[in-house]
C-alpha cells in the first residue's frame, strides 16, 4: 500500500528545510512515497555501497548542503551482510550514516520528533537498528522484513517499520546537532524517509564554507607560550574553500587558523582564571559571525601527553591483540572487556554492547583468567555475544563507557554494577561496585573464556588461601596454532586477593558445580572455574588485585607483592596514576604542537598501541618459561624477556 506523502510539494534534492515559522517539519531526507527511488544507489545497485564511501563514522549528510540522490544510500547494510564489507578475515562491518544539521535559538517549548521510516528489511535476519541523537540512543529490533526483492528494486511492495522518537526539548541543541543510524545486528534495511519534526518557531541555518560542530570549555589546561591557558573548544568541519576561522573573548581577539579539510577540534587558549568566569566568545568565518553565546572558565587540571590517547581507537574490526583497557607498555597483563564469541577476531568490538568478562591476557595465540561481577541467580556460561540473556554476560552502558590510559570503566546494566580497571605491567586491579538492593554479590573467575585462538584446559588448580585471597594455575593448550601442526602450551598461574572477606566459594567444570570445600583441582576438563560470594549490603565496593605468572604461583603472588600489594596497598586511584605517569615519562620524549586536539590523540593513540604491541615474559626476579616450557633466568633484574609482535 502506498503512503500518503507528508508534504505536497516538489523539490529538487528531495531535501526541505524549512525557515517559515509556521513549518512543522525542519527538514527531511526523502520522500514518504514508499519508494528508495530518490536516493543514492536506487534501484539496485546496493553492492556498490562500500564503493561510494558510505558508511564510515567520520561521513555524514549536512542537512542543506548535501544532495539526497548522491550522497543518501537507499539502504544501510548490517554485519551479516558480505556486500557490506563482513568476512571471515576483515571481521565484523558495521556501518554509520550521520546526519548533521544547525540550528539557530533554539526554543524552550515545544515538541520535538525524529521520525525514521524503513519501506523494508532483511525476512529472516532482521537487523538491530541504533538511533542516536546527540549521544542519547535507542534501539530497535526490526520484524521481519518482505524479502529480497525491495533492496533489488524490483518491488515497492515491503513491510514497512515506522520509528518515530519523541525527542527532549533540551536534547536538540542550538549550532550543531548529530543525529546517527547503525545497525549493530543482523542484514539490511531500506529507507523511505527520515524527517526531523519540531516547533514552529525553530530555524534552521544554512552552512557555507564550515559546519559548527560544537563550542564547549575544556575540563583541562595546556601549557602556552604565555602560561597556562584553558582551551575553549571548537569543533568545526570544513566544507569549501579555505576560510579563516577566528575567536573573540570579550571582543578580544585570542586564535585565527585557516580551514584546508576535514575536521578540527581547535584549542583556543582562554586565559586561566582563579574562580568561576562567565564571558562571551564569538565565533567567525571570514570575519562573518557564525555563532556567539556564553562560556564559563573555571580554574582546571594541567593536561599530560597521555590524556590525550583513547585506547578505544582501532578496536572496531581488530585482532584478540587490540583492545580497550589499562595497558602498561609491553605489559604482561592487559586487562580488558571481551564482548565477543570465540574465533577468530575475537575479543572485544564496539558493536557489541554487552560484556562477557574482564580478561588479563590478549597476547597473540593466548588468553586467560577472566573476572567478571554478578548478582543474583548463579550463571556459569558467558553466553553468545548476540543472546546476552541467555549467559553471565551483561548489557552496558555505551555512553558511560570510559577508556583513557590507565583506565577503564563499563556500567554492567543487567546487573547494576560498575566496574573499573587498572593495572601494572604485570598485575590487574579491579574495583566493582555492587547494588545495595541485590543479593548474591560474586565475582566468577572464569578459565575457559572466548578468545581468539581456542584452547582446552590439560589441568587446573584452584584454592582459597585465607579469608582475602585465591591462587592457582591454568594449563592451557591451543592446538595447531604454528604452521605444520605445532601447538601453543602455556600454563597460568595467578594469586588473587579481594579487600573484603569471602563469604562463600564455589567451583564448576563441565561436569557441575562444586559448592563445598576451598579447593579445586581436576586434569583435562572442557570448563573450568570459580565464583566467590560477597557481603556487600553495608560496603558495596569490591576490590580485587590480581597477579599472573607463567613460571610459578609462588611468582604470581611475588609479582603482585612488589607491583601493587606494598607500593599501593588498596589505592586504585594510585595504581591508575602510576599507569599514567609510566606513559607520560615515555610520551615526554616526544612532543607535538598543534591546535587541533584530533591529531594530539590520533598521535599519542597509535603511539601508545605501538608500544603495547609487545609482551613481557619474565617476573619481577627475572625468571621467565622458554619455548621449551624450561625456567630460565635473566643476570640483569632490569632486562626484561619480551615476546610477540603482534
Amino acid at each position: 500500500m502506498r503512503k500518503t506523502p507528508v508534504l505536497i510539494l516538489l523539490l529538487v534534492s528531495a531535501v526541505y528545510i524549512s525557515g517559515e515559522a509556521e513549518a512543522k517539519v525542519l527538514w527531511k531526507i526523502g520522500e514518504a512515497d514508499n519508494s528508495p527511488a530518490e536516493f543514492c544507489l536506487s534501484p539496485g545497485e546496493f553492492k556498490q555501497f562500500l564503493k561510494k564511501d558510505f558508511g564510515w563514522e567520520d561521513g555524514y549528510f549536512l542537512v542543506g548542503t548535501s544532495a539526497v540522490k548522491a550522497h543518501w544510500p537507499y539502504v544501510l547494510p548490517g554485519p551479516s551482510d558480505e556486500w557490506g564489507g563482513t568476512w571471515s578475515t576483515s571481521g565484523w562491518r558495521s556501518h554509520t550514516l550521520n546526519i548533521l544539521f544547525s540550528l539557530g535559538e533554539a526554543p524552550q517549548q515545544g515538541h520535538w520528533k525524529l521520525v525514521v521510516d524503513i519501506m523494508d528489511n532483511h525476512a529472516e535476519d532482521t537487523p538491530l537498528f541504533k538511533v542516536t541523537v546527540n549521544g542519547k540512543a535507542w534501539k530497535y529490533k526490526l520484524p521481519r522484513g518482505s524479502g529480497r526483492s525491495t533492496i533489488e528494486g524490483t518491488s515497492k511492495e515491503g513491510k514497512e517499520f515506522l520509528i518515530e522518537i519523541p525527542l527532549a526539548h533540551d536534547l536538540i541543541t542550538p549550532g550543531g546537532n548529530q543525529i546517527s543510524l547503525t545497525t549493530l545486528e543482523g542484514s539490511w534495511l531500506v529507507f523511505d524517509q527520515i524527517r526531523l519534526e519540531g516547533p514552529s518557531e525553530a530555524v534552521l541555518l544554512e552552512n557555507e564554507k564550515a559546519f559548527l560542530r560544537s563550542v564547549s570549555a575544556a575540563d583541562y589546561e595546556i601549557q602556552s607560550e604565555s602560561g597556562l591557558r584553558q582551551p575553549l573548544l571548537v569543533d568545526v568541519e570544513h566544507l569549501s574553500g579555505q576560510p579563516v576561522l577566528s575567536v573573540l573573548l570579550e571582543g578580544q581577539a585570542i586564535f585565527n587558523e585557516t580551514l584546508e579539510l576535514g575536521r578540527y577540534v581547535f584549542e583556543v587558549p582562554m586565559p586561566s582564571v582563579v574562580s568561576g568566569t562567565k564571558s562571551r566568545y564569538d565565533i567567525r568565518l571570514d570575519g562573518k559571525t557564525v555563532q556567539s553565546g556564553m562560556v564559563e572558565r573555571r580554574p582546571q587540571k594541567q593536561i599530560s601527553l597521555a590524556d590525550y590517547a583513547d585506547t578505544k581507537m582501532g578496536t572496531a574490526h581488530s585482532r584478540w591483540m587490540i583492545a580497550p583497557g589499562p595497558w602498561m607498555p609491553f605489559g604482561m597483563v592487559k586487562l580488558s572487556p571481551d564482548n565477543q564469541n570465540g574465533g577468530w577476531q575475537a575479543g572485544y568490538d564496539p558493536i557489541f554492547e554487552n560484556i562477557g568478562g574482564f580478561s588479563h591476557i590478549h597476547e597473540w595465540t593466548m588468553s586467560g583468567l577472566s573476572l567478571m561481577p554478578t548478582n543474583g541467580k548463579l550463571i556459569t556460561n558467558v553466553g553468545d555475544q548476540k543472546k546476552p540473556d541467555e549467559g553471565y554476560r551483561s548489557r552496558f552502558n555505551k555512553e558511560t563507557e570510559e577508556a583513557p590510559i590507565g583506565y577503564y570503566r563499563a556500567e554492567l546494566t543487567d546487573y547494576h554494577i560498575n566496574a573499573e580497571l587498572t593495572a601494572t605491567t604485570r598485575c590487574g586491579f579491579h574495583r566493582y561496585t555492587f547494588p545495595k538492593d541485590r543479593d548474591g554479590s560474586r565475582v566468577l573467575i572464569d578459565l575457559q573464556s572466548p578468545a581468539e585462538y581456542g584452547y582446552h584446559l590439560e589441568g587446573v588448580t584452584f584454592r582459597q588461601v585465607g579469608d582475602y585471597s585465591v591462587e592457582g594455575l591454568s594449563k592451557q593448550l591451543s592446538p595447531n596454532t604454528w604452521s605444520g601442526g605445532i601447538s601453543q602450551e602455556y600454563i597460568v598461574h595467578f594469586a588473587i586477593d579481594f579487600d573484603q572477606p569471602i563469604q562463600k566459594i564455589g567451583f564448576w567444570t563441565d561436569r557441575g558445580i562444586q559448592d563445598r570445600g576451598n579447593t579445586l583441582k581436576t586434569g583435562k576438563v572442557a570448563d573450568a572455574g570459580a565464583f566467590i560470594e560477597f557481603d556487600t549490603r553495608d560496603n558495596p565496593v569490591v576490590q580485587v588485585r590480581t597477579g599472573l605468572s607463567y613460571v610459578s604461583i609462588e611468582n604470581a603472588r611475588k609479582n603482585l607483592d612488589t607491583e601493587i600489594v606494598e607500593p599501593f596497598g588498596w589505592r586504585f586511584d594510585a595504581v591508575r596514576q602510576y599507569n599514567l605517569d609510566t606513559w607520560n615519562d615515555i610520551f615526554d620524549r616526544l612532543k607535538i604542537t598543534s591546535a587541533d586536539r584530533r591529531e594530539k590523540r590520533r598521535f599519542y593513540s597509535n603511539m601508545y598501541r605501538a608500544l603495547c604491541s609487545r609482551n613481557i615474559f619474565s617476573d619481577v626476579d627475572g625468571r621467565w618459561v622458554d619455548a621449551a616450557e624450561k625456567i630460565q633466568q635473566l643476570k640483569d633484574p632490569d632486562s626484561v624477556a619480551i615476546g610477540c609482535d603482534a
